[in-house]
């Protein structure tokens, strides 16, 4: 089972406003680490789309160009 969790982290500017957004993530179950291990450290292209009742998270590793900057 997967729960997407959401938290609001806060940011303070110049000691007096307070910016603050959303962070989701996603825990992955254990029996999928090993699958993940290439992925590491990468720079990852994401698509997600919602379909009916399903959610599909597509993750891709970004290509990179022959001077070493991501190419999107």
């Amino acid at each position: 089972m997967v729960r997407i969790q959401k938290r609001l982290v806060k940011k303070r500017y110049y000691g007096k406003s307070v910016y603050q957004y959303a962070v989701y993530s996603l825990n992955v179950p254990k029996r999928f680490h090993e699958l993940l291990q290439t992925f590491l450290d990468k720079d990852l292209d994401m698509e997600v789309q919602h379909e009916r009742s399903k959610l599909n998270i597509t993750l891709t590793p970004k290509l990179e160009n022959p001077h070493g900057e991501n190419v999107s």
